[in-house]
């Protein structure tokens, strides 16, 4: 078996490499000359696009009007006043899933602002449990302090 030769020793020696977000020396001077024509060079592509160019029509659009990363799910009335109300939505959410009227990673993103819903729901349901027991601490203290005064 043939030996192999020394690895390079780690690290750059020589600077950090390019900046992030610099520009290539030919993107800048294209930039360059562009800057000048801008204006005419859209014109002209807005007459060849209302001429019917199918190409330059939908690399404007494309650059004006970007296609959309998410649509709008469809899942139809959910309720979230409380937690028997969340508990059926998300058996509402399952059935489409089943039925193929939402996908799997819709449901999900679905089920998530569902699952936030349910800890605040639940969250209320603690801090009101939390307020009921002071209270009644607060009572069985101030009737211990008032039973101790009233022996004195």
């Amino acid at each position: 078996m043939a030996k192999r030769g020394r690895p390079f020793e780690a690290g750059n020696k020589f600077g950090q490499g390019r900046p992030r977000g610099s520009r290539n020396k030919r993107t800048l001077a294209v930039q360059e000359l562009l800057n000048g024509h801008s204006e005419s060079l859209v014109r002209k592509a807005l007459v060849m696009a209302l001429q019917g160019d199918a190409g330059i029509l939908r690399t404007l659009l494309s650059s004006v009007l970007p296609r959309r990363k998410e649509w709008p799910v469809h899942t139809g009335d959910l309720r979230t006043g409380s937690t028997a109300e969340i508990t059926a939505s998300y058996d509402n959410v399952l059935t489409k899933v089943s039925r193929g009227t939402l996908t799997l990673g819709e449901a999900q993103e679905v089920a998530k602002l569902l699952q936030a819903r349910l800890d605040l729901e639940l969250l209320a349901e603690l801090e009101g449990r939390l307020r009921a027991l002071e209270e009644f601490q607060r009572a069985a203290e101030q009737a211990t302090t008032n039973r101790g005064k009233s022996r004195k």
